[in-house]
């Protein structure tokens, strides 16, 4: 089996040096940049399984290296790095597709390699959610297979984790999966607890499924649930 390679983008050279041996004893396969527009020109050679990148760099920032990722036709995890007063720019990070980040300094390296694997892990998850290939409910369709979520017939353009929250309540319409379900799901079992991943990731989808964010009910100390008003049709293979 072929050992994952991950870009780290990071112009402090101590710190990417760090995350790289780090990487490297775990038995990644590693390449380095200084900036987001040397990951470009790595990336335009070969595409990694996943990016870790700092939000402060010269030339091209983390949040401008995430937009570009994300416009080209390969989708692979990103990490980001961001310091304890940068929660601006990361919020920015993860609404341009960013799947998750880690407050720098680590608190310690086994955190940092857990939600490393939690977002490769993630990466595929869509095709293990659901069976079915379209689920519709109200005037939303989610594509499985095409990884996609269209409102009105409109392409919502959801990012990775936007839409592996929305498929795993649409593997589940009608009924309520509890906070630590969801975290399980789509986060991974280490981040069960971790509620607060839910308030900002359900309340950004709630403004993107306007008008039909009715559709989706907090259930107060259990968790959440995605209605079907009107019936729901499912297709499969």
């Amino acid at each position: 089996m072929p050992r994952p390679t991950v870009l780290v983008v990071e112009d402090e050279p101590n710190l990417r040096k760090l995350i790289r041996v780090n990487l490297e004893r775990r038995d990644y396969l590693v390449r380095e940049a200084e900036d987001g527009l040397a990951a470009q020109v790595i990336m335009q050679q070969h595409w990694p399984d996943a990016v870790i990148l700092d939000l402060r760099m010269p030339r091209m920032d983390g949040v401008e290296l995430t937009k570009w990722i994300r416009q080209q036709s390969h989708l692979p995890p990103i990490l980001v790095l961001s310091a304890i007063n940068e929660e601006a720019v990361k919020v920015e990070a993860l609404d341009e597709g960013a799947d998750d980040y880690i407050v720098k300094p680590f608190r310690n390296y086994e955190e940092f390699f857990a939600r490393l694997r939690a977002v490769m892990r993630r990466a595929a998850l869509p095709e293990q959610l659901n069976k079915a290939e379209v689920v519709e409910f109200g005037g939303i369709t989610v594509d499985i297979k095409a990884k996609r979520v269209f409102k009105d017939g409109q392409d919502l353009r959801l990012t990775r984790t936007e839409f592996n929250l929305l498929a795993a309540l649409a593997h589940s319409l009608d009924k309520v999966l509890s906070h630590d379900d969801l975290l399980a799901k789509v986060w991974g079992g280490e981040y069960v607890g971790s509620n607060h991943y839910l308030h900002v990731y359900l309340g950004r989808l709630r403004k993107k499924l306007e008008p039909y964010d009715s559709l989706l009910e907090t259930v107060a100390g259990i968790g959440y649930t995605l209605k079907s008003t009107g019936g729901c049709s499912t297709s499969t293979p």
